[in-house]
């Protein structure tokens, strides 16, 4: 990473005590720049601030309003918005409305703030959910209107298609550095547990086999195949595709590396060492058969870049998180 490009640099995070902000904000850190975190706390901690000190400029707002958002975005020169409300499949599936109107009211009014206070730069953190159920995989950059958003993220995949598309027009229309990425599945520590409904499909996994459920029930065949980037690496490679100025052209964040469902839970097991009978439930939906990124446009933009947490040390991370949180 350029750590000039970031030296004093004034930079607001959005939503940054959520689980991506608790790694992204200590990187910025690292690179000198001068950080502000908003966040409203309804699906963050506090404590993800907390070694930081007087580093990190604090404020418990919702930057679904509209004053909030032109107070925070003044005097500054970078905006990564991570605000959202992301959920797993099984709540997200049900709750398309609220998914869709959420995560617009917290991005669009922070989009206008920056554009009326000079911001140069932004960040728009779209999704793979983005993308069609029938897409090629490994999954290139397409259109951000390809076919229906992913059937199972709809409402979710809908307003991350609608931030992007906002995105591109302001960027065209007021020549703002604005660069859109579409992370896949981002796990490691760090994460906030909190309903089983709403959690992700590892820390999901995770809490289950460690709070000793015997016989584990996974929906779906467990032949389901998927990409996860372990935060950290996720959050580096975003702050290299924002030092190039890539505007109005979406990037995965993701490879091409693919694990299945049933792999996954026995490597969970055999790291938690735990050995409960597994049942994979075909009556129940398992999402986009496969989900992987095509990585090509981001190696040309970064350059190569080797993860530097392989799934085995991410989910070793996650065990020890747990037991920090739960015991």
């Amino acid at each position: 990473m350029n750590e000039a490009f970031w030296r004093q640099s004034r930079v607001l995070v959005g939503g940054g005590c959520g689980f991506l902000g608790s790694y992204l904000v200590p990187e910025l850190l690292k690179l000198g720049a001068r950080v502000t975190v908003v966040d409203n706390l309804e699906h963050g901690s506090r404590t993800a601030l907390q070694e930081f000190g007087d580093d990190v400029e604090f404020i418990e707002a919702d930057l679904r309003d509209l004053a909030i958002c032109d107070a925070v975005t003044r005097s500054k020169d970078a905006v990564i918005n991570l605000a959202a409300r992301a959920f797993g499949m099984e709540y997200s599936r049900s709750h398309n409305g609220e998914m869709l109107v959420h995560n617009l009211l917290c991005t669009l009014g922070v989009l206008d703030a920056a554009r009326r206070n000079g911001v140069e730069r932004l960040m728009i953190v779209s999704s793979s959910c983005v993308y069609p159920d029938d897409a090629p995989v490994p999954t290139p950059e397409l259109p951000t209107f390809t076919g229906m958003p992913e059937s199972v993220n709809e409402g979710y995949g809908w307003a991350k298609r609608i931030q992007e598309l906002a995105g591109n027009y302001y960027a065209h229309d007021f020549g703002m550095k604005i660069t859109t990425v579409r992370p896949f599945n981002p796990y490691g520590g760090k994460y906030l547990w909190g309903s089983e409904q709403k959690a992700h499909v590892i820390p999901a996994l995770v809490k289950r086999i460690l709070d000793g459920e015997d016989p584990l029930v996974v929906w779906g065949s467990g032949r389901q195949r998927r990409n996860f980037v372990h935060a950290r690496d996720a959050v580096r490679l975003m702050l290299q595709v924002m030092e190039r100025d890539v505007v109005a052209e979406p990037i995965n964040i993701g490879f091409e590396d693919e694990v299945t469902i049933q792999e996954l839970v026995a490597l969970i097991c055999d790291v938690a060492e735990r050995h409960p009978k597994v049942v994979f439930d075909t009556r129940r939906p398992e999402g986009r058969f496969r989900k992987a990124a095509a990585s090509g446009r981001l190696k040309d933009v970064v350059g190569i870049y080797r993860p530097e947490i392989d799934l085995r040390s991410g989910i070793r991370e996650m065990v020890d998180w747990y037991f920090r949180t739960f015991r």
